[in-house]
């Protein structure tokens, strides 16, 4: 849907003019999810009002609902990511209900904000991309962020010298490149298996208070498409970065990686990660 008619600028006009857009994310509102119990009711009385009207209903699908909050058209989302389809179903309301279109309820935003974290933590935003039309045809976004403990990993210790190695800790090398991975179905990272990872920093220069690192690793990992199903696709790639530190308040300034001829499964991936304030 982002990277067809959500793209489009005759569906983004028509949307912000005679709509209001709301998003749920499927997991949120399962019996375990996070979503509020009910948030949880409105989301099924909408499903089941749906199949009472005959409507096309399904957890994969583009609602119309009426200011009080009930359905009047739907369509699944195989039809709805198709842009002609989308704004017929649009505009077939518009009509109907004889919608008077207005300047945006709601001023348009980054819908990706960096969590909470404490003084001296380090928050990273990733940003991954394929290259393809589908799942892959546009970013994907996360957050990364490291407490005090974590970052102990993250540095070496003692003097810090030009030309010094070190490894970084496989947990923290973990926490941040087990998210190299395009838009797919699946964001359980616990369903990634290892097959190489790792992450080694070497001092290039010392001055002005603040010590520069390069950072270089690899990583091999299995990533399922779908969460519940095992299709063999595979991450591979190389990382290079930088990092900026305090060596005497072991404060981090900066980090950044990207990846350098990253693959996932048949096609090609980029990942960036930088720090944020």
């Amino acid at each position: 849907m982002r990277a067809g008619p959500l793209s489009s600028p005759e569906v983004i006009d028509l949307l912000n003019a005679a709509f209001v857009p709301v998003f749920a994310v499927n997991e949120d509102y399962r019996d375990d999810g996070p979503a509020p119990q009910p948030e949880k009711a409105e989301y099924r009385r909408i499903y089941r009002e749906a199949l009472a009207a005959r409507l096309s209903a399904g957890t994969v699908h583009a609602y119309v609902v009426d200011p009080d909050g009930h359905p009047i058209d739907s369509l699944h989302v195989a039809d709805a990511s198709k842009s002609d389809r989308l704004v017929g179903m649009l505009d077939r309301v518009v009509r109907s209900r004889k919608v008077q279109k207005g300047p945006t309820l709601v001023r348009p935003r980054s819908l990706s904000a960096p969590p909470p974290a404490g003084p001296g933590w380090l928050v990273l935003h990733l940003t991954a991309r394929g290259h393809g039309s589908s799942w892959d045809g546009f970013p994907s976004e996360d957050w990364i962020v490291l407490g005090p403990e974590r970052l102990r990993g993250l540095l070496p210790t003692g003097q810090v010298r030009p030309g010094d190695t070190w490894d970084i800790s496989e947990d923290v090398a973990t926490s941040i490149l087990t998210r190299f991975y395009p838009q797919t179905e699946n964001n359980d990272v616990s369903t990634h298996r290892f097959e190489r990872i790792s992450l080694r920093g070497t001092i290039e220069s010392v001055a002005g208070g603040t010590a520069r690192a390069r950072l270089a690793g690899q990583l091999r990992m299995t990533h399922r498409f779908y969460p519940g199903r095992d299709d063999g696709n595979i991450v591979d790639a190389t990382v290079v970065g930088y990092l900026d530190f305090d060596p005497a308040s072991r404060r981090i300034g900066r980090l950044r990686l990207v990846t350098d001829g990253a693959t996932y499964g048949k096609g090609t991936l980029e990942v960036a990660v930088c720090s944020v304030p």
